[in-house]
């Protein structure tokens, strides 16, 4: 089919073509209402069967809303074509980034798997079989935050009719699941295609391949899959029988939800990680210069550092991180400890990587040692034993000095990119005080104030918050001290963008929080947040305008919001503006927020925040 750049449909101009199917074509568009980009699936036919198949589509992903599934702005129809308009996601598929990294990591086959599974359950709970889940149809964000897609060959399990005739066989030959080539499938359908593309990320290859789609479906059928070890020999035992556990030719041996695959998957994983380490950290003990070699008797005092040490981990780190895209074939992730917006801060360092620092540390002790050492060698009697040792003591004051604020340094810098999500285009569209119980006028570095220098940064006006990227908004937080019922009074200072505001009952673990929020017009709007997925958050009071807000770019307005349980009211420059009643969050930390839909940046300067108690 030839191309249709340069036609709009509806209000949509399709500027170029990002991918083709056998019935329909995607293409990057320009939204002229609300001015973004976005991407608008064009079907190709125009008989019946495929008219209802589109319409479907949109209807399945309608009723869904889910971080982790790709929504549906709108749906119409211009003769002869039919459309559906989603975000634009600009990393590609996970197909595409197969075929360049061939295979992946353990670790990163985890993040992909955990939130993709995360999707199928939840569609799954609400009634919905996707049936063709594949590496093309999991889009990819550049940070590997990825989206499930293409639910057109989906059946909503209740009232709906047949989608094709029974017997007909629906999905891609290369991941279906065996009962599929007869026309029968269920939600465990989806958990062995889901599987097979758990196996083809680990080995850079699907289980099956044949000459011809029907040799591939009898292969599903007939065979059994090659061991997955046999193709990457880093697999471990446990993890390959996971694979293989989601590969049953029965679907009742299969894993019965999706989620409980991925779990299976990461506890496979940690498991493997800690037993490594445990191995590990014995034979460093054993082979530690200067140590004699533990006895028997030693091992079980060793083992129980060991578990401690590990607990921290096992716990907290219950899901796996995202990695940001690589574009080398077969390249590991990049180790760094900036996690992404969906994880926890403060993750423990990984199992897997103790070797490298007890190596680090042993070289950084050799180089203090080595210092004062050489210093003796060469100025022997000049020098007495008392000033080798207060060199020493120098030398190593520094060197915990540097790794403690190279340690901070990479603390602010993970809870600022945490604090940091993309925005939808069109988002836009005298005082009674009590107690005092916190005051800072936000114009010097303390207090607990995420501290980044880019993000968030302290200046002699105040606390800046910025975004440099477009369609991006950003919080700023203190995580000393969580509020539950109280006053604060804060002021801010718009410089450019779109919007600024303050934020409260904030949990950084699940980007959860309430913001008032203002904008430059003299508007004000409140929602409820949670998840780094703007599209998860809420609008509890719509963007409303009121003479109390200065307009412009370089006005100070204050904010006083008066919030005791489910009661919140809201005052800007000392005047009441609105009022509003929500109970979905009782505590958390105080902040600040910027951000907006438009394609410039956004940044505001905010001071003198004060705490009350509430009468």
């Amino acid at each position: 089919m030839k191309g249709i750049e340069g036609l709009t449909l509806g209000r949509y101009e399709l500027r170029r073509r990002l991918a083709q199917g056998g019935m329909a074509e995607v293409y990057l568009a320009h939204d002229r209402r609300v001015r973004r980009m976005v991407a608008v699936k064009v079907l190709y036919g125009r008989d019946e069967p495929f008219i209802r198949r589109f319409e479907r589509e949109a209807l399945a992903v309608g009723m869904l809303s889910h971080d982790h599934i790709l929504p549906v702005y709108d749906y119409g129809e211009q003769s002869p074509w039919y459309y559906l308009v989603m975000p634009y996601v600009e990393g590609g598929t996970l197909r595409d980034y197969l075929v360049k990294r061939k295979f992946l990591t353990l670790e990163e086959a985890a993040s992909f798997l955990d939130q993709i599974a995360s999707a199928l359950q939840y569609a799954h709970d609400h009634g919905v079989v996707h049936r063709d889940v594949k590496p093309s149809n999991i889009l990819l964000r550049p940070d590997g935050y990825a989206y499930l897609v293409d639910f057109g060959l989906a059946k909503a399990m209740q009232g709906a009719e047949a989608l094709t005739s029974a017997g007909a066989m629906i999905g891609t030959p290369e991941y279906m699941a065996p009962e599929q080539s007869n026309g029968f499938h269920d939600y465990r359908s989806d958990i062995y295609s889901l599987g097979v593309i758990l196996y083809q990320m680990l080995t850079g290859r699907i289980p099956f391949i044949a000459e011809s789609p029907v040799a591939i479906s009898l292969k599903h059928i007939q065979s059994e899959p090659p061991s997955p070890r046999e193709f990457n020999s880093s697999i471990p035992e446990s993890v390959e029988q996971v694979i293989l556990k989601a590969l049953e030719k029965d679907p009742n041996d299969r894993y019965q939800d999706a989620l409980a695959l991925a779990t299976a998957y990461w506890q496979a994983l940690r498991q493997e990680e800690a037993e490594a380490a445990t191995g590990l950290l014995i034979s460093d003990a054993e082979t530690m210069p200067g140590k004699e070699s533990p006895t028997r008797e030693q091992a079980p005092i060793t083992t129980v550092l060991i578990e401690e040490s590990d607990r921290l981990p096992l716990h907290i780190d219950s899901s796996p991180p995202l990695f940001p895209l690589r574009n080398e074939p077969g390249s590991p992730p990049p180790e760094t400890d900036m996690l992404p917006w969906s994880t926890q801060a403060n993750r423990p360092l990984r199992l897997r990587s103790i070797r490298a620092i007890l190596i680090a540390l042993a070289c950084v002790l050799v180089l203090v040692m080595a210092i004062p050492i050489s210093h003796l060698w060469l100025d022997k009697p000049a020098t007495s034993s008392h000033q080798i040792r207060q060199d020493y003591k120098k030398n190593t004051v520094n060197v915990t000095a540097t790794a403690q604020a190279q340690a901070t340094a990479a603390l602010q810098a993970t809870m600022a990119a945490q604090a940091r999500t993309l925005v939808p285009a069109g988002m836009t569209n005298g005082l009674d005080t009590g107690h005092l119980l916190y005051a800072f006028d936000l114009k010097s570095d303390g207090g607990g104030w995420i501290n980044d220098g880019q993000q968030c940064f302290f200046s002699p006006e105040g606390y800046h918050v910025q975004i440099l990227n477009q369609y991006t908004a950003a919080w700023c937080y203190s995580n000393q001290q969580q509020f539950s019922n109280f006053k604060v009074l804060a002021q801010a200072k718009l410089l450019r963008g779109d919007i600024d505001g303050l934020a409260f009952r904030l949990n950084p673990a699940t980007d959860s929080f309430y913001a008032l929020q203002l904008n430059s017009k003299g508007q004000y709007r409140f929602i409820r947040a949670f998840s780094n997925n703007p599209q998860s958050w809420f609008t509890l009071i719509d963007w409303t305008y009121s003479n109390a807000i200065a307009t412009g770019y370089g006005q100070t307005n204050t904010f006083f919001i008066d919030a005791k349980d489910q009661q919140l009211s809201f005052y800007i420059n000392g005047k009441y503006i609105n009022d509003f009643s929500d109970s979905s969050y009782s505590t958390g930390f105080l902040g600040f927020f910027v951000g907006g839909d438009t394609s410039g940046d956004t940044e505001a300067i905010f001071s003198n925040m004060l705490v009350y108690d509430v009468h």
